[in-house]
């Protein structure tokens, strides 16, 4: 489980979090939307401390921190229960696929080498990069490259998953696979928070879906209750941008 209460965040005189309140339980799938610039990103990097919220609290799991006075303990201590999967890959280039999915094994996990190998290599399997184990990542398609970011996500059996954008940047004939690779994941006792354009995806993944305009919390609601029947004017005015 995840909780935020009044997670706020500034970049000098702008700021783009606004008290933001919201729960995610265990194995659920939420999903974020919203225009450009809302603060999907922002929300979502400041989850595992990539970009430090100046004010609020987290909890995952039983443990609870203050953003304003975490530690490097406490920052480790949630980037540990936490994985990202980047919308640019994030790959070590002079890494292979296993040894990209078994970096952060060895080093944030301090697993012996051949527990990291098989765990790598069980959710490689899993995202369906069995036989490209062993190529670098300038021989995979940014498909490719994306479901290695999967597999090393799974590995170190977070609490959160975070996904930031995954399939903005694949050309489109990829985007169902790697659509396909998350839906198989979700659901499991992993909780995802998600940030994505892909409305239809959004409806059929999500659990709760919330709408961030201009760094709050609009609307929240199901994806039947959001999609369909959602009460604000900048929402629904949002989502027939897509229908349209």
């Amino acid at each position: 489980m995840l909780t935020l209460k009044n997670w706020n965040k500034s970049f000098k005189d702008n700021h783009v979090l606004k008290n933001i309140d919201l729960t995610v339980g265990t194995g659920d799938v939420l999903t974020i939307i919203g225009s450009s610039g809302s603060g999907k990103s922002t929300l979502l990097r400041s989850i595992n401390f990539l970009e430090p919220a100046d004010a609020g609290t987290i909890q995952i799991g039983e443990v609870s921190y203050d953003a304003a006075k975490a530690t490097k303990k406490d920052i480790l201590a949630v980037r540990r229960q936490t994985a990202m999967v980047f919308q640019n890959y994030a790959l070590f280039s002079k890494k292979t696929v296993r040894e990209n999915v078994m970096e952060a094994l060895i080093q944030v996990k301090n697993l012996p080498k051949k527990e990291a190998i098989e765990r790598a290599e069980a959710q490689l399997h899993l995202v369906g990069m069995a036989d490209r184990m062993d190529f670098y990542p300038n021989k995979l398609s940014g498909g490719q490259q994306q479901r290695v970011g999967i597999a090393r996500a799974l590995a170190i059996e977070p609490e959160v998953i975070l996904f930031d954008e995954p399939t903005s940047a694949l050309d489109p004939e990829l985007v169902s696979g790697i659509l396909d690779v998350i839906k198989k994941v979700a659901h499991q006792n992993t909780t995802m928070i998600l940030v994505t354009h892909e409305m239809k995806f959004a409806r059929e993944v999500s659990d709760q879906v919330i709408f961030l305009d201009r760094g709050t919390i609009l609307e929240q609601g199901t994806p039947d209750e959001l999609f369909n029947h959602s009460k604000e004017a900048r929402t629904k005015q949002f989502i027939q941008g897509f229908q349209s």
